[in-house]
């Protein structure tokens, strides 16, 4: 059995944020085979399952869903989280208080909705890009329905700022929060014990299959710790260069036609 992890945006969804016909074709040959498909993603885990519905990949029920680049993996089969960790939303609010003293723009999240205290270019971005709904409230706490998975800093001037952010929070977040950027205008804040490649560790572990047999694709920086950790790892050809200078196999299309296909037919088959 092979296990086979993937990120969505820029990897398996195309620009349109849906999965092409061919790639479906695929997966379904994947997953015929006997092997594990599994979506990682920073996005949450409510829009990933909407997006497993809307894109045709609903039909598969024992999913296994990375979110939140690694502090929630869930299992869509079982309806049941395998893990889950949260921040303490005064940490949520430190981050966020920060952040716009800086003047960049940072939101965190409840169950299905962004939470933020004011409409901008930065949340208008994110929103069309994930198509998640937000709410603009001065008082964030009172909208967390839970205490949140992560905070995001976005900034659309440059990544210099959000480095700044980064460098000015690190002695505090130190034991126990992360930082990983998911695109150069995505910052994001995590816990410290979560990445992809902490996920991709325990769902080999769970699957009892070895590390250096396991097959990730990705894209972006929030991915290297998912290609690290395999022995198989896969970049986009519409990667970043960092995420292709640590892979072992770079794909011969891009996100729009099609990039995973001709991988996920030749595992099928063997």
């Amino acid at each position: 059995m092979h296990l086979f992890f993937t990120d969505l945006d820029g990897t398996l969804l195309n620009d349109e944020k849906m999965i092409s016909p061919k790639t479906l074709t695929a997966i379904d040959a994947y997953i015929s085979a006997g092997n594990k498909f599994i979506i990682a993603s920073g996005r949450p885990l409510n829009n990933i399952r909407e997006v497993v519905k809307r894109t045709g990949l609903g039909r598969y029920q024992n999913l296994l869903l990375i979110c939140y680049n690694g502090s929630v993996i869930y299992d869509c089969g079982e309806e049941k989280y395998l893990a889950d960790l949260r921040l303490d939303p005064k940490d949520i609010m430190h981050i966020i208080d920060t952040a716009e003293e800086m003047g960049i723009h940072c939101q965190t999240y409840s169950s299905d909705k962004v939470i933020c205290r004011h409409q901008n270019a930065e949340s208008d971005l994110y929103a069309k890009r994930t198509q998640i709904d937000y709410i603009y409230d001065e008082d964030i706490l009172s909208h967390l329905d839970k205490a949140p998975h992560k905070a995001l800093a976005i900034s659309m001037e440059g990544h210099d700022k959000l480095e700044l952010l980064k460098e000015k929070l690190a002695p505090w977040m130190e034991g126990k929060l992360t930082t990983v950027y998911s695109c150069p205008e995505y910052l994001e804040f995590v816990d410290y014990r979560s990445g992809k490649g902490s996920a991709v560790k325990y769902i080999c572990d769970l699957y009892n299959v070895p590390t250096t047999e396991a097959y990730a694709a990705g894209d972006a920086d929030n991915d290297l710790s998912m290609l690290a950790a395999v022995g198989n790892s896969i970049s986009m050809i519409n990667g970043t260069d960092e995420v292709k200078a640590i892979t072992s196999i770079t794909t011969k299309e891009d996100n729009n036609h099609d990039g995973l296909a001709e991988i996920l037919f030749s595992l099928a088959q063997n």
